[in-house]
C-alpha cells in the first residue's frame, strides 16, 4: 500500500475496522503488529490502539 493510501485509511478507517479486516483475512496478526510499530511514530495513537488490541485479541 502506497504511504498517500496507508495515510487514508489508517484515518478514515475505525480501530474496530481494522481488526476485523485483519482478522477476516487470516492475515498474521504478528507481522501485522510489527508492520504497525513501524508506522506508529508516524501514525500516532490512533495505530498504538491498533497494535494493543491485536496483541489482546492474538493471546
Amino acid at each position: 500500500m502506497s504511504r498517500t493510501k496507508t495515510i487514508k485509511y489508517i484515518n478514515e478507517t475505525s480501530v474496530d475496522e481494522m481488526i476485523k479486516q485483519v482478522v477476516a483475512k487470516g492475515t498474521d496478526i504478528s507481522r501485522v503488529i510489527d508492520a504497525a510499530k513501524e508506522s506508529r511514530t508516524e501514525y500516532g495513537l490512533k495505530v498504538q490502539e491498533f497494535i494493543e488490541r491485536l496483541e489482546f485479541r492474538s493471546k
